[in-house]
């Protein structure tokens, strides 16, 4: 049974972050960036939090968060006849899917379909650029990377799609590499760190 929670519950921000990685779960998983209304704009936001959080939160509530976020130029509304459109701002974007990805991986995770293969991001960072390499080393393992080995992440779920965004979001990405594998050392450590 989900939760539901009230909005002092959270840190400050949180339930920003929370409506924001909702969005890009829609984004990633969908590939729309505009919604048609905003009823349905509130609807799939709350049906995804209760998916990825397992929280049900209410919807007055995403709509003040709606509200703040159109004020930070981060999504607009748009009225178009009797319909509201919310489109995502090239700002919103990126600050959208700096907290989606999580929840994406999150989802994958919980579905545990793993077909046996491991999906890797390997990096080479020069020392001279340490504090990125620092900083990619510490974002893989905040969204759910298992770290391998210092510059080696791994996830037990196809995440191609996820990896390219992460190339696009780090200065690094120019040393990032995503690779396959039927099999790797070590295993039985990572499958228990993944629960398989």
């Amino acid at each position: 049974m989900n939760e539901e929670v009230n909005e002092t519950s959270f840190q400050p921000g949180k339930l920003r972050e929370i409506v924001l990685s909702a969005f890009g779960v829609s984004l990633l998983v969908g590939g729309s960036i505009v919604f048609p209304t905003l009823p349905i704009v509130v609807g799939s936001i709350l049906g995804l939090i209760e998916e990825s959080h397992k929280k049900n939160i209410p919807p007055h509530k995403v709509k003040r968060v709606l509200a703040n976020l159109e004020k930070r130029e981060l999504i607009r509304l748009e009225e178009r006849g009797d319909e509201i459109y919310v489109e995502i701002s090239e700002k919103g974007t990126q600050e959208i899917l700096k907290y989606s990805l999580e929840a994406v991986l999150n989802i994958k995770k919980r579905k545990k379909e793993w077909n046996g293969k491991w999906y890797m991001v390997l990096f080479d960072v020069p020392e001279v650029q340490k504090n990125k390499r620092e900083h990619l080393r510490r974002f893989l393992k905040r969204i759910g990377f298992f770290p391998y080995q210092k510059s080696v992440y791994v996830f037990p779920y196809e995440c191609e799609k996820e990896v390219r965004l992460i190339k696009q979001m780090v200065e690094s990405s120019a040393y990032l590499s995503y690779i396959i594998a039927d099999k790797i050392e070590h295993e039985k450590e990572v499958k228990l760190y993944f629960n398989l």
